[in-house]
């Protein structure tokens, strides 16, 4: 099973981040883009792993959200990875502070390392992928859509639980289904499973 843990967006917010997409230059079929019912944030990244040890991941994940407290974080801007004049993946991004989700991806990373799944060797930076890049763009094409996202606003998220998703590819895009929801400074509920499709 494919896998990753992440914090979903409200509708409202997905509505402005693919407001602001839309705005941004055209790059010529170069970009695949994230379905809007799609966007969310990455906390960590499992990559395959087999059901026998989903036992031992729920259960780090809810020592993590019994020990963490809702919070909230504001999003606004964008960027790109690397960087905008070699873009690979774009993204919006969120405004300072943000020790409480920094503080809640360590834990994570801590609680799951000592679980048995291997830490994340880059730094954490909470995003939100909006789109990779597949071809070559056009010059300058990844100032100017950083430009475009610049001082957009997309609202408020509340954060308080993050998830468990099962990634699957289809021809029609990924879809996200949710095996598992963690309430911080809860106890974790199984969700129905719900499909997140991307046309």
């Amino acid at each position: 099973m494919r896998a990753f843990i992440g914090i979903g967006l409200p509708p409202f917010v997905r509505d402005a981040v693919a407001d602001a997409i839309g705005t941004a230059p055209d790059p010529r079929g170069s970009v695949s883009w994230v379905g809007k019912a799609n966007l969310h944030i990455t906390l960590k990244f499992l990559g395959e792993i087999r059901p026998d040890r989903l036992p031992v991941l729920g259960e780090a994940l809810a020592g993590v959200a019994a020990a963490s407290s809702p919070f909230s974080l504001d999003a606004a801007g964008g960027g790109a990875f690397p960087g905008p004049r070699n873009p690979r993946v774009l993204w919006a991004g969120f405004r300072e502070p943000l020790e409480l989700v920094g503080k809640l991806q360590q834990n994570m990373e801590n609680a799951l390392s000592g679980a048995g799944f291997p830490r994340e060797d880059r730094p954490f930076h909470p995003h939100i992928t909006v789109g990779r890049v597949r071809g070559v763009l056009p010059p300058a094409w990844g100032e100017r859509f950083v430009q475009a996202l610049a001082g957009r606003n997309f609202g408020v998220v509340s954060v308080s639980s993050f998830r468990l998703f099962e990634s699957r590819l289809s021809p029609g895009g990924a879809i996200y289904s949710v095996v598992r929801e963690f309430l911080l400074g809860g106890i974790p509920r199984r969700r129905e499973t719900e499909e997140e499709n991307s046309r």
